[in-house]
C-alpha cells in the first residue's frame, strides 16, 4: 500500500489557526504527518497525538450536534407521533457520549489510541484551567440542555416537514474524508451540519452551542461556495442559517454574487499567507520551511489554551 501524501489544504479552521499562530499550523497539518506510524519519530508521534485533542468546549459543540441529529431523525421516523423531549435528547445521546468521552480521558485511554479515543485539554493541562471539576460538567450539561430545549421549540419546527430525500448528503470525518470541493485546485473542506433542497433552493444549517463570532459569516460564506461549486447552483438559491442554539437565534442569509467572491478572496489571501511558510511558495510540494521559521504566538494566554503547548514550552518559557 502506497504511503499517504500530504498535500496541500485549506478550511476555515486552519485558517484560523495560521492567524492565530502559525506554529500551531506547523504542528497540526506538517509535523505530525505520519504520526501514526509505530516507527515515527518522537516529535511527530507527540505532534499527531495532541492534535486530536479536544476541550469541553468542542466536546460541549459535539455532543449538541449529535443530539440535533438524532432528533431530526426520530421526527421524521414518527412524523405525527409523539415529540421528541430535550430531556430524551440529553439522556439518550447526550449522558452517554459525556460520559464515555469523559471517562476516557480521565483514564487517560487515548495513550494507546489517540485516534480512537477522547483526550480533553482539561485533564492534559489541568493547570491551566482554575473552574472546579464539578462546577465545568455542570455549566456544560446546563448549557447543552439549554442549545436542546431551543431547538426543539425554535428550529425543529422550520425543519419537521423536511423528508429524508430532500437532505443533501454531507461527508464527516468519522467516515472517512470529510467533505470537501476544488478551488483553484485546492482542495478545499467544508463541513455543513446540516443542507436540504426546499422548491429550488439548497438551505445550509449550522448548530452554534457557544457565542456569536463574526468568523462564522465567513464560514457560512465557505458553505455557499461549497453549494455553488459541488451543487452547481447560483447564489440566489443558496440560503445559509447559522442557528445559535444557546440564545435561540437564528441568522439567516440569502447569498449573493458578493458573498461568494468574498469567499474567493478570503481563500486566496489565506492561502497566500500560508504558501510564505513552504520552501519556494509552492503549495505543490507542500513542503514546509523548517519549524523556527513559523512564529509563535504573541499571546500567552493563546498559547496556555492549544493543545500543542508542550511542544513549545520551552521556546514560550525563554521569552
Amino acid at each position: 500500500m502506497a504511503d499517504l501524501i500530504n498535500t496541500f489544504s485549506w478550511s476555515i479552521s486552519a485558517r484560523a489557526d495560521f492567524e492565530e499562530c502559525p506554529r500551531r499550523r506547523f504542528l497540526a497539518k506538517y509535523a505530525m504527518w505520519g504520526g501514526w506510524k509505530a516507527d515515527a519519530p518522537s516529535l511527530t508521534r507527540a505532534a499527531y497525538r495532541l492534535g486530536k485533542m479536544e476541550n469541553r468546549f468542542t466536546l460541549q459543540g459535539n455532543a449538541v450536534e449529535r443530539a440535533v441529529m438524532w432528533a431530526l431523525r426520530q421526527t421524521q421516523a414518527e412524523q405525527a407521533g409523539k415529540p421528541v423531549t430535550a430531556t430524551q435528547a440529553y439522556e439518550t445521546v447526550v449522558k452517554p457520549y459525556l460520559n464515555q468521552c469523559w471517562n476516557e480521558s480521565k483514564k487517560k485511554l487515548w495513550q494507546a489510541n489517540p485516534k480512537k479515543h477522547c483526550c480533553l485539554h482539561e485533564h492534559y493541562y489541568p493547570a491551566h484551567h482554575h473552574t472546579p471539576e464539578a462546577d465545568m460538567t455542570a455549566r456544560m450539561i446546563e448549557q447543552i440542555k439549554r442549545c436542546l430545549a431551543n431547538f426543539l421549540e425554535q428550529v425543529m419546527p422550520r425543519l419537521g416537514s423536511v423528508r429524508p430525500e430532500q437532505e443533501v448528503e454531507i461527508a464527516h470525518a468519522d467516515g472517512g474524508d470529510p467533505e470537501s470541493f476544488l478551488f483553484e485546485s485546492i482542495k478545499v473542506y467544508a463541513i455543513p451540519d446540516y443542507a436540504y433542497r426546499q422548491e429550488d433552493h439548497l438551505h445550509i444549517h449550522d448548530w452554534k452551542a457557544g457565542s456569536e463570532k463574526p468568523a462564522h459569516r465567513d464560514q457560512m460564506t465557505i458553505y455557499g461556495l461549497w453549494a455553488h461549486t459541488k451543487h452547481a447552483l447560483p447564489p440566489e438559491r443558496i440560503q445559509v442559517h447559522l442557528e445559535y442554539l444557546s440564545k435561540g437565534a437564528t441568522q439567516s442569509m440569502a447569498l449573493t454574487g458578493h458573498d461568494l467572491e468574498h469567499a474567493r478572496g478570503l481563500i486566496r489571501e489565506s492561502v497566500g499567507g500560508m504558501a510564505e511558510y513552504l520552501v519556494a511558495g509552492d503549495i505543490r510540494r507542500n513542503q514546509p520551511l523548517p519549524q523556527e521559521d513559523w512564529e509563535l504566538s504573541a499571546d500567552l494566554g493563546i498559547c496556555r489554551h492549544c493543545r500543542f503547548y508542550e511542544l513549545c514550552k520551552s521556546e514560550l518559557e525563554l521569552t
